[in-house]
């Protein structure tokens, strides 16, 4: 688990890269100008950071030339710079201290490749993860199995029938309506101990924070990972 300090001065980057992170197992810690992401680096030590290049009061290179040229515990710490304009002058980016270049949009991805060449990132779904976790869904039911069962039945049956709601999410493209559901879905998973279905709807919810476009891929992923934990409960 890595801690990773994000400043961005727009609220739905701020809240795409926390849920991208957290959902990988990190800590993540935001700022939303360049002196805050200042004061946050110089307080504190993280592994990794992720500075927008267009803030209010410092921009990112003049924050990072703060960060560097202090003696806090972020120093000679590694610095990502974001940026929403594709035609930036990364070269000057580079020159002024940062590691790379991230322009938003980004799936995540391409988030978690481009970060892990920077930090250890875990994979989202390791290989030998159980796609029912009996030992977490005791643990939020007070360890109660008659009562992970009871669950259980009614989460196949929330399963059975999710494929059509979202279908219906996606002929209009009704992105509140998706959001409120995958909030729910998470909730289901996490009392059912389903940590696949799980990753794949927090995932899901992280691609909608700052895509404007229907997510059809991670839709795609995200039934995948419905019918992998459907067949698991039979």
């Amino acid at each position: 688990m890595a801690r990773v300090l994000v400043a961005d001065d727009n609220a739905l980057s701020l809240e795409f890269f926390k849920e991208a992170l957290t959902s990988a197992g990190h800590v993540c810690v935001v700022a939303d100008d360049g002196d805050s992401v200042v004061q946050r680096a110089d307080s504190a030590h993280f592994d990794l950071m992720l500075i927008d290049a267009r803030m209010p009061v410092q921009d990112g290179p003049q924050a990072l030339h703060a960060i560097r040229s202090g003696n806090g515990p972020c120093r000679d710490v590694p610095a990502l710079a974001t940026t929403a304009d594709a035609s930036v002058d990364r070269a000057f980016l580079l020159d002024a201290g940062f590691a790379e270049v991230i322009v938003k949009p980004i799936s995540i991805a391409r988030l978690h490749a481009s970060i892990s060449r920077h930090v250890a990132i875990p994979e989202i779904t390791p290989q030998g993860t159980a796609t029912l976790d009996d030992a977490l869904a005791l643990e939020t039911t007070g360890g109660d199995a008659s009562i992970v069962a009871a669950l259980r039945s009614l989460f196949a049956i929330e399963l059975d029938a999710l494929p059509a709601e979202i279908e219906s999410y996606a002929g209009v493209q009704d992105f509140p309506a998706l959001r409120d559901r995958l909030h729910r879905l998470d909730a289901s998973a996490g009392f059912c101990g389903a940590p696949v279905l799980g990753e794949a709807t927090r995932n899901l919810r992280a691609q909608l924070v700052l895509d404007g476009t229907w997510p059809d891929a991670a839709i795609d992923a995200l039934l995948a990972a419905v019918r992998q934990t459907r067949g698991a409960l039979d």
